[in-house]
């Protein structure tokens, strides 16, 4: 073989590979755990696992896509007892000691405070390995997640300017309503910069948050935002949230189960009015 024939098929093999890397994906679990999540953890996995990035090295196999549990020392855990054992699935069971401390409740929505999502969500994707990261709730369902990943990677192939992040359109809220108020139920992008945006927003939980800040989903939005050095400023919150955050709605993850708080928890098909579906609408 010539070395200009053994160059392209090595080219070629490299571009595959990194096409598979740029796949793979991780879904974090959070909150704590949940019946439902009997329904949701083999429509996740499923995504996951035909995504799987395997590469060898020195130390042995490295995978790169796994399905993180992020949950609490006192949740019922009968309710995953027939998935411990399943491949790409990490448990991170969180100390609920170490937040006590820190659980003041602050503004008028959520039914905990604030820290307890903040630390499951950072911990479990500390401990997730896939390129993409999707942080989903423990109390919904997302049987079709794999059109949230297909979005995602058109969009980020396709984007000219930064990678934004991604959320479904629960709650998102029009500018002049709220200021940085998108939905916090679906969360996903760049695993890196999901890491660096909970580990800010778990830090802010543990300060003194700013008077400016009334929901939950604010203080994640300005969190990551912070995270990627943006300047944060209300005068330019329209333009702001249109580079950097992108809505994937509902109506296109059929057959999805949502819920809230002030819903009971019931489980939720439909949306609701007051919620933006694309952010161009914001």
């Amino acid at each position: 073989m010539s070395f200009d024939n053994w160059y392209r098929g090595f080219l070629e093999r490299l571009l595959v590979s990194f096409e598979s890397l740029e796949k793979s994906v991780s879904i974090v679990i959070q909150g704590p755990l949940h019946e439902r999540m009997k329904t949701s953890l083999p429509h996740y996995l499923k995504l996951i696992n035909k995504h799987i990035h395997k590469t060898k090295t020195i130390e042995g196999e490295n995978v790169l896509g796994n399905l993180v549990i992020s949950y609490w020392d006192n949740d019922n855990e009968s309710i995953i007892s027939d998935f411990k054992n399943t491949p790409n699935i990490v448990l991170v069971k969180n100390n609920s000691s170490l937040v006590k401390k820190y659980s003041k409740r602050i503004g008028t929505r959520g039914s905990a405070p604030w820290i307890y999502q903040n630390y499951s969500c950072y911990h479990g994707v500390k401990a997730s390995t896939g390129h993409l990261c999707i942080k989903v709730r423990s109390d919904e369902i997302y049987p079709n997640i794999e059109s949230l990943h297909q979005y995602m990677l058109k969009t980020i192939y396709e984007v000219d300017g930064p990678t934004p992040f991604f959320t479904n359109d629960i709650f998102f809220r029009k500018d002049d309503v709220e200021k940085f108020h998108p939905s916090d139920h679906i969360i996903a992008g760049l695993r890196t910069y999901l890491e660096k945006g909970f580990e800010e927003s778990l830090r802010m939980c543990k300060s003194s948050i700013p008077v400016n800040i009334k929901f939950p989903e604010q203080l994640i939005c300005r969190s990551f935002l912070k995270s990627r050095n943006v300047e944060i400023k209300d005068y330019k919150s329209r333009n702001i949230m249109k580079q950097w955050y992108r809505i994937f709605p509902l109506i296109k993850m059929p057959n999805s189960t949502w819920t809230c708080s002030y819903r009971n928890y019931e489980p939720l098909k439909s949306t609701e009015p007051g919620w933006i579906h694309d952010i161009k609408d914001i």
